[in-house]
């Protein structure tokens, strides 16, 4: 019986992470602007599936529930009730893992032990990864997954080829901040701000958007 018990436990766990992660991954395709949209949307597209079952309306509502918790969506009070992605909802899914890394993350006041992609691997091809170890109470995250950003989105913003040089050179200068042993908090400001105020230059774009989203994001973490 404990053996059962334990099987349905791990397998729920499964479907619940499945649903977090499918959910969280059509929101960004389908309302990465984060408009509005009603989730029950999701149990009619292919990914509502899990090991040949559909995922339940119960299953979708728990989903939400965590998503909700973590800030990686808000509710929207409206007939019928709808959802948006939050700037941090976008972030995580930029960031490559699943929602429940994100969730699992360390929070500003530890030790972290980070392992980022270099983000000059997208601006200029290095493949090289870093282990940082800061216990300042800085997190660096937030910026490391910026630049990764700008270097994945730098070539469809409309830029000149002079401003896209330099925003790019501020992301890496910004990258080499975060990335350094202890990140001084008024120098991943200062780059952090450069890039949300050529964002903006940049225009108007879901792109450009996005990018001003995860700096004020970022910038904001300094402060908590």
């Amino acid at each position: 019986m404990l053996v059962a018990e334990g099987r349905e436990f791990l397998d729920r766990a499964a479907r619940l992470r499945y649903t977090m992660d499918a959910f969280h991954r059509w929101l960004l395709a389908t309302a990465g602007d984060q408009k509005p949209i009603n989730p029950a949307l999701f149990l009619d597209t292919p990914a509502a599936y899990f090991a040949g079952s559909e995922i339940t309306g119960t299953e979708l509502h728990e989903a939400l529930a965590h998503l909700s918790q973590h800030k990686l969506i808000e509710h929207i009070d409206t007939e019928p009730a709808t959802v948006a992605i939050t700037p941090q909802g976008v972030s995580c899914a930029l960031a490559g893992g699943s929602v429940q890394d994100h969730v699992n993350q360390p929070r500003p006041g530890t030790t972290y032990n980070n392992y980022m992609p270099n983000a000059k691997d997208v601006i200029i091809g290095e493949q090289q990864h870093l282990t940082q170890n800061n216990t300042d109470g800085v997190d660096p995250t937030l910026f490391a997954q910026l630049t990764g950003y700008i270097g994945q989105v730098s070539t469809t913003l409309g830029m000149s080829e002079t401003d896209r040089v330099e925003l790019e050179r501020v992301a890496q200068d910004l990258h080499a901040e975060a990335a350094s042993e202890n990140p001084e908090p008024g120098r991943l400001r200062q780059f952090a701000t450069q890039l949300k105020d050529k964002l903006l230059e940049a225009g108007t774009t879901i792109a450009a958007t996005m990018g001003v989203q995860m700096a004020d994001q970022a910038l904001a973490a300094l402060v908590q």
